[in-house]
């Protein structure tokens, strides 16, 4: 018999209220639903304040961090509030990161029960080179087999589901400095050095991967991006050398580097204006690393 507080669920919000709104229609919709759900509303706004009335009948409660404290920060609170209320297993949602599957958390949660070292579970996992200090495609072949398989970090959007001991027993939680890009990851390997492990379901990995039509890619390096999400180079910048630094990947660190002073470069052939803008975000990511300036970046 599973008991009333088995299952919670933290989602994390900005300024989106529709998209939150029809991500908890497909969350409900699962064949095992969180028992709660927890709005964590980072735009000092308050706009998601209302969405609990939207939802009668079901457990919903609004908490409003006041400021915009990042994924990161969001995260943090999420999951102290539901693992403080005695919630055994606890997802990590962002609003517009609903399943795409309706037994997706029953599927997920399965596997978990069954592993006491058990950590996290999510639908879609990554390797990790620690010698490089960079994300490692899970190959298909691996996807072929059946059961289980361990991974070394699960994303944002890829329904995680975190083990509540991590955070109390093991005392790790999201790293509210980094604001914002790969705070999960920092998560994973700090949850991996306090004993416990990342699961995914082969089956159900397959099965994502289909849907999204990523079975045959070839991922190609300084690849053009969103010009009006340049932004973003900034934190993956910082957070990554943070990351490397913390866990002591000194070979990564300095490998990393170099593969961003390679991609201030190589950013130029996208033109003099593309090229200026990448490398000022890249640079800034250098430079905050080596100031020691963490939070978020104006």
């Amino acid at each position: 018999m599973i008991n009333d507080t088995f299952f919670g669920a933290f989602i994390m919000t900005y300024k989106r209220v529709t998209i939150l709104e029809e991500s908890l229609k497909k969350i409900f919709n699962q064949s095992f639903p969180p028992q709660k759900v927890l709005i964590i509303d980072n735009d000092p706004d308050f706009s998601a304040s209302e969405i609990i009335h939207k939802f009668p009948g079901f457990n919903i409660s609004y908490h409003a961090i006041g400021y915009n404290s990042g994924p990161a920060g969001a995260a943090n609170v999420g999951l102290k509030i539901l693992s403080n209320e005695g919630y055994k297993w606890i997802a990590w949602m962002d609003d517009d990161d609903p399943p795409i599957f309706d037994d997706t958390f029953e599927i997920l949660l399965s596997i978990a029960k069954k592993s006491e070292k058990c950590g996290c579970v999510g639908t879609v996992g990554q390797y990790f080179n620690k010698r490089i200090g960079r994300m490692v495609r899970v190959p298909n072949s691996e996807l072929d087999k059946t059961g289980v398989l361990q991974v070394d970090n699960i994303a944002g959007g890829m329904c995680k589901i975190v083990n509540a001991q991590v955070c109390l027993i093991g005392n790790v939680y999201p790293d509210t400095s980094l604001f914002y890009g790969f705070e999960e990851l920092d998560f994973d390997l700090r949850l991996q050095k306090a004993g416990y492990i990342l699961l995914t379901d082969r089956k159900l990995y397959k099965k994502h991967r289909v849907y999204f039509n990523r079975i045959k890619i070839h991922k190609t390096r300084n690849k053009k991006k969103d010009g009006s999400k340049l932004w973003r180079e900034f934190y993956s910048t910082r957070n990554t050398l943070i990351i490397l630094k913390k866990n002591i990947f000194l070979s990564a660190l300095c490998f990393s580097f170099f593969r961003y002073t390679t991609k201030i470069v190589f950013g130029f052939k996208y033109g003099y204006l593309y090229g200026s803008l990448n490398a000022k975000f890249i640079a800034k990511g250098i430079l905050y690393f080596l100031l020691g300036k963490r939070g978020q970046y104006n």
